[in-house]
């Protein structure tokens, strides 16, 4: 489930009376607020500039309890990056805290390359303490962000930028940068000014320090009305993502998969397809643009079960059965229908796992039959591969040989999870196909002592 954002007040960003309010109470109340709407602890994403290193002592000094653990990355672009990581680090032990530091293997060369190799870091540290990401974006960021989104010709979606539904936690969102300045210089705090915020080379900059205020200047208050069109876009997000919780959507435990009853879809409008498919795609980690969502709305009244599109970046959109009935299934890149290496080798030694599929050997026979399991004849070898189109078995229903296509077809096994099914080969023939059929040359006599029994099944999630 998508963590709904912290409820403050009422009010618009920037309208906190802080120049009445001392900087340490300030921040100590907005944290305060916002972590009162997180349950667990926290991985807290410090780079060394001011506003997270700010985050870093706020955190030490007024919630310790609530921090797993601090996650620093070096993009490895320069001696700022490496110095700006040494000094998390040290502050991060002098407070106690425990730090995870990571170097970049290559180095990226632009903002979108550097945030998809900070944000897998910070990922995978949250999922090995069982926390939320925390970052110290703020208000001034959130304008930035929604300006940038703009000149881009975002809809309402992307309108929202980061005060919209998240799992990632921003205490910081309705503080200023010069709110945060004022404690950090109170306090006497230790941080790196990266040398890229007075940099014009990318657009974050010069919106930044050209464009903004030049729309500030040309119109004043026009960063508090960009603020609080996010904010309504942000409150619509949420609406959206409430009645996609309500609606029966499942998502797998990685984040990879999601899939929603295709009736709930087929009922509602063009308009509402539209709406409703960006935020079922980004259950499963799937960013749709103006042209996948037009192709996921055209999608929405296919009826043929099986059928499917590709989307953007390798993501599938799949129409498929269930016990729920008809649903939509959408999938990331290299999720579980990924194939996995070719096997090869004795029948007494298959590998526990192939994919996410288990092979488990059995110490005595099978009582029934069951298409799940299969004897080996001893010392035979064996390859065990993924399925590949053109793959033809010869069954006794079938002698002359039959595309294992067709057995999939009969056995209702979805287009987009038959590259990753197992294909158990003998003497370069197939087999076995797992829970669908066996080769005319499998044993089919009872009680014989020089078979190996394996059982070879689905890992669902």
């Amino acid at each position: 489930m998508v963590r709904d954002t912290a409820e403050f007040p009422e009010i618009f960003p920037g309208d906190y009376p802080s120049d009445d309010i001392p900087p340490g109470e300030l921040l100590r109340a907005v944290l305060e607020v916002a972590l009162a709407a997180v349950p667990g602890q926290l991985v807290l994403a410090v780079s060394g500039g001011r506003d997270s290193m700010a985050l870093l002592h706020a955190m030490a000094r007024w919630a310790p309890e609530r921090i797993a653990a601090v996650a620093t990355f070096d993009h490895a672009t320069g001696v700022y990056a490496t110095d700006a990581c040494s000094l998390v680090a040290a502050e991060a032990r002098r407070l106690g805290v425990t730090v995870v530091r990571e170097r970049a293997r290559t180095v990226g060369t632009s903002e979108a390359a550097w945030r998809d190799a900070r944000w897998s870091f910070l990922r995978r540290v949250a999922r090995g303490f069982r926390a939320q990401v925390a970052t110290a974006h703020t208000r001034d960021d959130q304008l930035e962000t929604i300006l940038m989104r703009a000149l881009r010709g975002s809809g309402a979606r992307g309108l929202a930028a980061l005060a919209a539904p998240s799992p990632v936690v921003r205490p910081w969102l309705r503080v200023s940068r010069g709110e945060l300045a004022r404690w950090v210089d109170t306090e006497q705090l230790p941080y790196r000014e990266d040398p890229m915020n007075a940099s014009l080379e990318f657009l974050r900059g010069r919106v930044r320090h050209q464009l903004l205020p030049t729309l500030e200047a040309a119109s004043p208050g026009f960063g508090a009305d960009l603020l609080a069109m996010g904010e309504r876009a942000a409150a619509w997000r949420r609406d959206v993502e409430r009645w996609l919780d309500a609606s029966g959507v499942i998502v797998n435990g990685e984040g990879t998969r999601c899939s929603l009853p295709a009736r709930l879809l087929e009922q509602t409008t063009v308009e509402g397809r539209a709406v409703i498919w960006p935020a079922l795609c980004a259950r499963a980690g799937v960013t749709l643009d103006a042209h996948g969502t037009r192709a996921a709305v055209r999608f929405t009244t296919t009826n043929r079960r099986g059928a499917h599109i590709t989307l953007a970046g390798g993501a599938t959109v799949e129409r498929r059965c269930d016990s729920r009935g008809d649903v939509f299934d959408v999938r990331r890149a290299g999720g579980q229908g990924t194939a996995w290496p070719v096997h090869a080798g004795p029948s007494d030694a298959l590998p526990p796992r192939f994919g996410r599929w288990r092979c488990r050997r059995l110490g005595v026979e099978p009582l029934a039959n069951d298409p799940w399991t299969i004897g080996l004849p001893a010392g035979v070898p064996v390859v065990v591969r993924p399925w590949a189109e053109g793959d033809r078995i010869k069954t006794a229903g079938a002698p002359a040989g039959r595309r294992v296509t067709r057995y999939f077809s009969e056995n209702r096994v979805a287009v987009l999870d038959r590259p990753s099914w197992p294909v158990v080969l003998v003497d370069d023939e197939p087999f076995w196909i797992p829970g669908i059929c066996r080769g005319l040359a499998a044993p089919s006599r009872p009680g014989r002592p020089d078979l190996i029994w394996y059982r070879c099944e689905r890992e669902f999630d």
